[in-house]
């Protein structure tokens, strides 16, 4: 039988009772790193992922992606946005349908047309052929040939999309280097004064202006970060506790807390719906031979890369 009419069948999607968002991983890690997130809620709150993200716009709806001003999408488009930025959806109207989102690993961005910035795609025969992904993703029996579509399809959304708004005034102040020293400093408890004082800023100014650019204050949006890295080390196979310690969390119970009330499900959900048994055998075995010191440093760093 050819590779391409091979069939892979599907766990259930994994969710919590009483809870309207959905995590699935359609094909082993191996075959294509994707994940697709389904809420039943068209609004989205701030987040971030550690992936670069495709999502369906059914209703129409107030976008605000960091760097750029707010901007109304009309029904029926696709938001594109770059792994570790920080973006939100907030319906206009009564909701037509549930959200959907694509997150898409970085090995399969090579070669295509850049995107440093959030962008959205209008174009009718683009959009259906989203939504046709996202049915064919959504069967119990996926087709292996989806793979190959999807990656096709990336190719014609990136080269197709159009950024959104404009870049905002930066007012004078190195915003976007204190957003890299949040990253770089990912677990790390970084506090207003300290960062003030690496930025050279008053601390009050600091954070109206990293609020007005980036769409939350420096504490706020260093959260989101860590919440971004503790998805992808969860989808690893590592344990909650493991993954709140290495992303600087004081507790298990502190991760769960935010990962839910921003992604509308616990780690544990997550981690039990996106883990890959393989690769989780892989990690283990590579993280073995290296000394305890220095695996913090390198799990976060391959998680954010």
């Amino acid at each position: 039988m050819p590779v391409t009419n091979a069939r892979i069948s599907l766990a259930a999607d994994v969710h919590e009772q009483g809870v309207q968002t959905r995590a699935r991983r359609p094909f082993p890690a191996e075959v294509a790193d994707i994940f697709c997130v389904d809420e039943d809620n068209e609004d989205v709150t701030p987040r971030i992922h550690g992936r670069f993200s495709i999502t369906v716009v059914r209703s129409a709806a107030v976008i605000r992606c960091e760097s750029s001003r707010s901007l109304v999408a009309a029904r029926n488009s696709v938001l594109l946005v770059p792994a570790l930025q920080l973006y939100s959806l907030r319906a206009q109207s009564r909701p037509t349908g549930a959200s959907v989102t694509l997150l898409v690993g970085a090995s399969h961005l090579g070669g295509l047309e850049p995107i440093d910035r959030a962008a959205l795609v209008t174009d009718v025969a683009l959009v259906e052929e989203v939504e046709a992904l996202v049915t064919q993703l959504s069967r119990p029996v996926v087709s292996i040939e989806c793979a190959t579509t999807m990656r096709a399809l990336l190719g014609r959304l990136t080269a197709n999309a159009a950024p959104i708004g404009t870049t905002l005034t930066r007012h004078g102040t190195p915003l976007g280097a204190a957003r890299d020293y949040l990253r770089a400093h990912l677990s790390e408890p970084v506090t207003i004064t300290a960062l003030a004082d690496v930025m050279g800023l008053a601390e009050s100014h600091l954070i109206r202006a990293f609020h007005r650019e980036f769409g939350l204050p420096p504490h706020a949006y260093q959260t989101r970060l860590r919440l971004a890295a503790a998805c992808e080390l969860l989808a690893s196979g590592l344990s909650v506790s493991t993954v709140a310690f290495e992303c600087g969390f004081a507790d298990q119970s502190h991760l769960s807390r935010n990962f839910k009330a921003v992604y509308g499900l616990t780690p544990a959900t997550w981690a039990s719906a996106v883990g890959n048994g393989a690769r989780r055998r892989t990690q283990t075995a590579a993280m073995q031979s290296i000394a305890p010191g220095s695996r913090r440093d390198l799990r976060i760093s391959r998680a954010m890369s």
